[in-house]
């Protein structure tokens, strides 16, 4: 799934949509697209932009690493902004 066309608009689409720069800390390299609602979880908002968000690789890597892939939603993440926003 992560190597379609479709998917890959999808991350495109939401890092664009936040103006190409981390949502938590700003930085404008090593961009993720962050799904709130769990990619495994939530199969049919996979590919909605509205369930993504930029994060860079290190921001998205400390998230996964207090929220497991399974148990990220907009609470987890909200906690998590709170906790480490710059």
């Amino acid at each position: 799934m992560r190597n379609t066309k479709e998917y890959k608009d999808w991350v495109k689409e939401v890092k664009e949509r936040d103006g190409e720069r981390c949502v938590l800390c700003g930085a404008d390299q090593h961009l993720e697209a962050h799904h709130v609602f769990s990619f495994k979880n939530c199969v049919s908002l996979r590919l909605d932009p509205d369930n993504g968000i930029a994060l860079c690789k290190w921001c998205h890597k400390k998230y996964h690493a207090f929220y497991n892939l399974e148990n990220t939603s907009p609470h987890t993440l909200l906690k998590f902004f709170k906790a480490f926003r710059f």
